[in-house]
Order: structure tokens, then C-alpha cells, then sequence
């Protein structure tokens, strides 16, 4: 034990002390340098916040065109507004309506009534040598997986027969579909994400590549996109791709009824844009629905043009619309000797009961 008194006890205190106020700078320094870390990341995070608000304010600020405006409410192709179902609701639709026609003009966009021809499968191909005989022109359908290409199909020929599922690269070959025997529609395996091996991917991409490079009766490519997302990094590369082929591009925007009119004109300008810089690409894109079946009239006739069939297209419903109108003037005139037959039984009926009145006051 060392007296206080003793010069060593004060040194031995002062190193003490000296030691502590060390490891409690060492600390400090440390708490320090995490609260520099924090406040860095913190800043990284605003500024990577304001940049993804930065780019939706410029999405908003993008002015679309009337015109575009005004097919997009004609046709109904916009995510619908919730509306309540009321006396006062209902009023404030037709305001609203009213609204939109003095801004944008009359809401009437002429379709011309069209039907494609029966749609049958009849062949499918995981390799070159299993495509059928080049007979009838074609047109394909490819897009991102789980884009809606099969929905789509189905619903431009009002049939069921393409298998559609949500899980994304359910096709897994070119399936080809029969149109009578006017022409075949395609549908491709989607690229891009999908629930498959990467060697598979890579096959289906060789495959769909040498599709389109051999075959000679490939009129057109509709290239599916989804509205909501708009041309991503996988588009990108699959147009690059087709920009190099002597086809034909058309940009097909789907599931417009997810997306709000304003938004949905502003995709619109968008990828509009972005099909300038290739050179195969038609540079006005089509806008359909084909769960509501929106934009699907001037989808068909732009195939039935493509292939070379739109009078035949147009022949065919001429001929239907003249049958459906034999078939209701006979309904009528069954209709009409229906209720004649009808007068004349219930006039014998009549003159029935006033003989047997006159014959009766005789009797008495």
C-alpha cells in the first residue's frame, strides 16, 4: 500500500487519469465517425429519393396531344374512374362527360365492325426443322413474359383455344394458330423474366431469332408491351434485335384498362418517341384492353390489312348482316301470322258463343 503522501501515489494517479481520458476520446472518436456514416447514408437515401420524384414530376409534366386524349375516352381504354352507383353519381358522370366534350370535341371514334376467321391450332415448333410448310402469310405476337400475348390472341378472334396462365413463360414453343386458311397467327415465347432455366431462355431466343431471319411468309411483328411499365431494358434489346431483320415492327400497348386516361396518353408520347430511333418500327402505336375487349376493332383491321384480307373481312360481314336481316323478317312474319292466327281463332270463338246465344233464345 502506497501513503498519499508518497510522490509515487500521485504519479500513479495521474496515469490513471491520463489512460481514462484516452479510451473515452477512443470512443467518442468512434461514435463520431458512425454518426458521419449515418448522416452520409441518410443523404445518399433523400438524394436517391429526389431523383425518383424528380422523374415522376417529369412523367406528370409530359402534355399528350387531344387527340390522343380524346380516341383514348372515345374508346373507353383507360382505367375506368370509381363511381358510386347513385342518382347523384350518375349525374356527375354526365357532367363530367359533358366536360370532356367541350374540351376535346364529340367522344365518337368510327370502328369498322370486323371478325377474323376461325382460329385452330395446328402446330408447334421447339426447334428450326419442326416449323410447317410456308403456305399463307403470318403474323407473330412476342413480348416480355407475362405481358398478356395469348390473352390478346384470344381475344382478337373471340375464342379460347391459346392457353393462358400468370405464371410467366408458359409458352414455351412458337405455336402456330390457322385463321381458316387466310393466314396463321403466331405466338412467340416471351423474353425477359420467366420461371425457366437460363439455357432455356437462351434457346428460345435463338429460336425466335432464326424464325424471323428464314421465314418468308412473316408479313408483320406485333411486339406486345405492357402500358403500365412501357418499353423496359428487355424491349429494348429485342428491338435492336429486330431493327437489324427487313420486318416490320408494330408496338402494341395492352392492359390500357389498368391505366388512368392521362397517364395512359402520357406512355403514349413516350414510347411514340422511343420508336423513332428504329427504323423498321411503325411509329404510331395501337392502345387495346383484352380483358374489356377496347382497341381490339382497330387491332384486327390492321392484321386483316397486313395479311391482304380486310375486303374478304369485310365481304364476310356484309353477307352475315344480310342473313341476320332475312333471319328477323321471317322471325316477324312468323310473328305477325302467330298473332293472326290468334285474331281469327278468338273470332270464331266469339261468333261461336253468339250462335249458340241466338240458338238458346229460340229454345225458350
Amino acid at each position: 500500500m502506497v501513503h498519499p503522501l508518497c510522490p509515487l501515489y500521485n504519479l500513479i494517479k495521474t496515469h490513471s487519469i491520463n489512460n481514462l481520458i484516452i479510451r473515452n476520446f477512443a470512443s467518442l472518436k468512434e461514435n463520431i465517425k458512425s454518426n458521419k456514416i449515418s448522416t452520409i447514408s441518410n443523404i445518399s437515401s433523400t438524394k436517391s429519393n429526389r431523383q425518383e420524384i424528380s422523374n415522376r414530376q417529369k412523367f406528370r409534366q409530359i402534355n399528350p396531344p387531344p387527340s390522343i386524349l380524346k380516341e383514348i375516352e372515345a374508346l373507353k381504354l383507360g382505367k375506368p374512374r370509381k363511381t358510386k352507383i347513385s342518382r347523384f353519381a350518375t349525374k356527375v358522370a354526365i357532367i363530367g362527360r359533358k366536360k370532356l366534350e367541350n374540351k376535346l370535341g364529340k367522344l365518337e371514334v368510327e370502328q369498322e365492325e370486323l371478325e377474323l376467321p376461325h382460329l385452330t391450332f395446328f402446330a408447334g415448333a421447339k426447334i428450326p426443322s419442326s416449323f410447317p410448310p410456308e403456305k399463307v402469310p403470318e403474323v407473330a405476337f412476342v413480348g416480355r413474359s407475362n405481358v398478356g400475348k395469348s390473352s390478346l390472341i384470344n381475344a382478337l378472334a373471340d375464342t379460347t383455344v391459346v392457353r393462358t396462365s400468370d405464371k410467366p413463360g408458359l409458352t414455351r414453343q412458337i405455336n402456330f394458330y390457322a385463321a381458316g386458311r387466310i393466314f396463321n397467327m403466331i405466338d412467340m415465347p416471351g423474353y425477359g423474366f420467366a420461371y425457366v432455366k437460363e439455357e432455356e431462355i437462351t434457346q428460345w431466343k435463338e429460336l425466335i431469332e432464326t424464325y424471323i431471319s428464314t421465314r418468308k411468309t412473316l408479313r408483320k411483328i406485333f411486339v406486345i408491351v405492357d402500358a403500365r411499365h412501357g418499353i423496359k431494358l428487355a424491349d429494348i434489346e429485342f428491338l435492336e434485335m429486330l431493327n437489324k431483320k427487313s420486318i416490320e415492327i408494330q408496338i402494341v400497348l395492352t392492359k390500357c384498362d389498368m391505366v388512368i386516361p392521362p397517364d395512359l396518353a402520357r406512355r403514349y408520347v413516350i414510347v411514340k418517341e422511343k420508336l423513332k430511333q428504329y427504323k423498321n418500327a411503325i411509329e404510331v402505336p395501337l392502345m387495346v384492353s383484352a380483358r374489356k375487349k377496347t382497341g381490339i376493332l382497330k387491332l384486327r383491321k390492321e392484321i386483316l390489312y397486313t395479311v391482304e384480307a380486310l375486303e374478304k373481312a369485310r365481304r364476310a360481314i356484309q353477307k352475315k348482316s344480310i342473313l341476320i336481316d332475312d333471319e328477323r323478317k321471317i322471325r316477324e312474319k312468323d310473328g305477325n301470322n302467330i298473332i293472326k292466327g290468334k285474331k281469327k281463332s278468338n273470332s270464331r270463338r266469339s261468333n261461336g258463343k253468339k250462335e249458340n246465344a241466338r240458338f238458346k233464345e229460340k229454345m225458350n
